[in-house]
């Protein structure tokens, strides 16, 4: 029971409850709608280089968004954000319906919608992330972040499970439906949520603001590390699903119609739902470093074991270790960004953090999906996996040797803003 109990203790914090809620939630909307914009651009193009271009646009914002809404999520109420960003949501995925259903609907206008949802999901994730530390002490963060990262992750699991088959029966604009139901719920949830109010120190302008928080990032060697190997992660590990769509036709023998490619993603979820709930129950600090390792090879290498992938049986089962070994690194890495960071910068480090991930995220997707148009997938996989396993090493080599901790303790203080 008492192990129990550590796994899910951030949830003796009714704020936080409220906020893992809306990550739930949320998130289920934002993979909903990725599966259904690349099978529908997929559908109507033929070609992996669409489906890897709304990729790129739904998380492209992060690499320009996310800074700014890190400033203004240091100055502002963050739930007034959060509010903006799922009313955002909620109107793009209005217009894709109303373009669905009356057949106006055009590749370069669901990259148009995706620019725009990738700009509300950009927002709502700055938010969220700056918002942990605030709904649970300093000691709690792993957990919160485990707990937070299995909702996240976990309705990858959910959410294109309930699409997929929406998608197969009634078409894409019963998803976009779904999606926005499920943002309505959101909204509600958002109310519910009380959070402090940020203290504003100083009366910066916004570009000094801004510049302030590249400087504190500069001065920590650990912690911009850390923010550079999660980009190379997502870059090189996490960017695979542009390429997803013509490796279920191509080199599975599969079609994109069925509910395996739904389902294929659906494994991604289920994978960080294993990883994230181990994660959650774990309180020691050498578990924990030796997972942040453990965890980043296994990343690299179970990619290319799905890129080597020749039946369905073996990518499902290759696309599961994937999933939790993904979730497992990344729920760590922002545990170790959050806990090296003060208050008053919060906000625009999680910002410099999103264009690392997402922003990388959404640039190799494009590129592999351009790529998949004449290279195959399988190749692509194989490649970023093991090249991504090689720089894990030379890391921990230079890194965990020396005079840089890969996991700080939780004891240890965080650093002062300079």
């Amino acid at each position: 029971m008492s192990r129990l109990f550590r796994m899910f203790s951030s949830f003796r914090y009714s704020d936080y409850r409220w906020l893992w809620l809306i990550v739930a939630f949320s998130n289920a909307g934002v993979w909903s709608f990725t599966l259904t914009v690349t099978m529908q651009v997929y559908n109507i193009t033929h070609s992996s280089f669409w489906s890897g271009a709304l990729i790129f646009a739904s998380m492209a914002p992060s690499i320009v968004g996310a800074p700014i809404v890190g400033v203004l999520a240091d100055k502002l109420e963050r739930r007034v954000l959060m509010l903006a960003a799922v009313v955002l949501s909620l109107i793009v995925l209005g217009v894709l319906y109303s373009m669905t259903i009356t057949h106006v609907l055009s590749p370069m206008g669901m990259i148009i919608m995706s620019l725009m949802f990738g700009l509300a999901s950009s927002t709502i994730s700055v938010s969220v992330n700056a918002l942990v530390p605030t709904l649970v002490p300093r000691d709690g963060l792993y957990n919160a972040y485990s707990l937070q990262a299995v909702g996240q992750r976990g309705t990858e699991f959910v959410g294109p499970i309930l699409a997929a088959p929406l998608y197969a029966a009634f078409g894409p604009q019963s998803v976009y439906l779904f999606c926005a139901g499920i943002y309505l719920l959101t909204l509600v949830l958002i109310f519910r949520l009380k959070v402090p109010r940020v203290q504003v120190v100083d009366k910066e302008a916004f570009f000094q603001a801004l510049a302030r928080g590249f400087h504190y990032i500069r001065s920590s060697r650990s912690l911009s590390a850390m923010i550079v190997l999660v980009g190379l992660h997502c870059a090189l590990t996490m960017a695979f699903l542009g390429m997803l769509p013509v490796f279920v036709q191509k080199d599975l023998g599969l079609s994109t119609h069925s509910s395996f490619y739904g389902m294929l993603m659906s494994m991604v979820g289920l994978g960080a739902i294993i990883g994230t709930l181990v994660l959650a129950a774990i309180t020691s600090h050498k578990v924990r470093t030796v997972l942040f390792w453990v965890s980043a090879v296994v990343s690299g290498l179970s990619l290319a074991w799905l890129g080597s992938s020749s039946t369905p049986v073996s990518s499902i089962v290759a696309i599961l270790v994937v999933g939790s070994s993904q979730a497992v690194f990344m729920t760590i890495t922002i545990a170790i960004v959050q806990e090296s960071t003060v208050e008053a910068v919060r906000g625009r480090v999680t910002g410099v953090y999103l264009v690392l991930a997402s922003g990388l995220m959404s640039l190799a997707n494009w590129l592999y999906g351009a790529l998949g148009v004449s290279i195959s997938p399988r190749f692509i996989m194989l490649t970023t996996g093991l090249l991504f396993t090689i720089i894990v090493a030379a890391y921990w080599y230079v890194f965990a040797r020396k005079d840089v901790p890969a996991v700080p303790d939780a004891t240890t203080p965080a650093a002062d803003l300079t």
